[in-house]
């Protein structure tokens, strides 16, 4: 019982020292600033704290993470195995947020031709051409799996294919959640 008081009494000041120690070095900053400042105008010392800080930040972002972010993917990038799999996840997150076009065109698509059931999916390739000597007709379509953002890629007559108009953030979240969004 006494080790348990011990650990939670060293687990809250993990918790708390950090907050504490930025709380008091931003009241001692704002204290400095309010005492050299020449003007006298109530605020100041604070606009002036909150728009240094943010400054840092700025700088920091550009002078530290970038470079080094850039630096980690070169290297990665170029390593042999590594490169396949971390440009593809990195493609497969880029297309997931938004940033890099990928999941826009939502469909149902068909597993054979006499069947009536579909699964959800999303065009990520109407031409082929990476595959080389791909049919006339067919298209790339990615499948997400429930409940995980792993899926299957099929390539289907594009006469399987049909259009869904929702929107494909709520659609890829419909899948991966299993169906089950949204609902209360």
């Amino acid at each position: 019982m006494k080790n348990r008081i011990i650990n939670y009494f060293i687990q809250g000041l993990l918790y708390t020292t950090p907050l504490a120690l930025t709380g008091y070095v931003l009241y001692w900053a704002l204290s400095r600033l309010d005492s050299i400042l020449p003007f006298d105008i109530p605020g100041l010392g604070l606009l002036t704290l909150l728009v240094g800080i943010t400054l840092v930040g700025f700088l920091g972002n550009f002078m530290v993470k970038n470079p080094l972010v850039k630096l980690v993917d070169g290297i990665l990038e170029k390593l042999p195995l590594v490169k396949l799999v971390y440009s593809s996840t990195k493609d497969v997150m880029k297309s997931l947020t938004g940033k890099k076009k990928g999941f826009e065109n939502a469909v149902l698509v068909r597993m054979a031709p006499d069947s009536e059931v579909r699964k959800v999916g999303f065009v990520t390739d109407d031409t082929l051409k990476e595959l080389g000597n791909a049919p006339e007709g067919f298209v790339m379509v990615y499948v997400p799996l429930a409940l995980t953002i792993m899926g299957d890629m099929y390539v289907v007559p594009q006469t399987y294919v049909e259009q869904l108009n929702g929107k494909t953030g709520d659609i890829m979240k419909y899948i991966i959640a299993g169906g089950v969004v949204g609902q209360a």
